[in-house]
């Protein structure tokens, strides 16, 4: 059922640019409008142990907006993004998942650890291992940050180093307000960073 769902949501999403407002078979006097509804995209259900051994799963975020931040153990260049995150996200807002299936890099609590040394400070997120959940959300560059929105959906990803906490405040305060509405779309929107 989740795999129908997800691939659903994925061919509506490579589908919605090829529908236009118009048929372009209509003569000019006839009235025929496809209207077609926003989409957007729910975050897939997941569930996970800890390093904490503490199982959490997505329900534990309903009506909450939330961060999913992908990364990987061996990821050091990876540790001034999350202490970004860290230090503007509230707290139990953020969930670190692993995208890395490998054993050596399979055990949460040494990868907390050592990104509490790497950071010099205490880290107090969830750090589960979950590459099934990054190959779902198609993870393929870390850091990859996904602001989720109170209703479950996917409102703004974030691929690639962010240390600028004004921006990442910004995006957690539009995400945060942030409601999809299947007829009107989102009533917030986050504007592009001027390069």
């Amino acid at each position: 059922m989740k795999a129908a769902t997800t691939l659903l949501v994925a061919l509506s999403v490579l589908l919605a640019g090829c529908v236009s407002d118009e048929q372009g078979d209509a003569s000019p006097n006839d009235d025929v409008v496809v209207e077609t509804a926003p989409t957007a995209t729910l975050f897939p259900e997941w569930s996970g142990v800890d390093h904490t051994n503490q199982t959490l799963n997505a329900s534990a975020f309903d009506n909450t907006t939330y961060m999913a931040y992908f990364s990987a153990p061996w990821c050091a260049h990876c540790e001034s993004t999350l202490d970004a995150y860290d230090s503007v996200i509230p707290e139990g807002r953020i969930v670190i998942f692993s995208m890395e299936a490998r054993e050596e890099y399979a055990n949460m609590s040494t990868w907390h650890n050592q990104t509490e040394t790497g950071l010099n400070r205490t880290v107090n997120r969830p750090f589960i291992l979950h590459p099934e959940l990054a190959k779902s959300v198609e993870v393929k560059s870390i850091p990859h940050a996904v602001l989720v929105n109170a209703q479950g959906y996917v409102f703004h990803v974030e691929i690639g180093k962010e240390t600028n906490l004004t921006t990442i405040q910004t995006m957690w305060e539009t995400a945060s307000a942030a409601t999809f509405d299947p007829t009107s779309g989102w009533n917030q929107t986050l504007a592009a960073e001027e390069t």
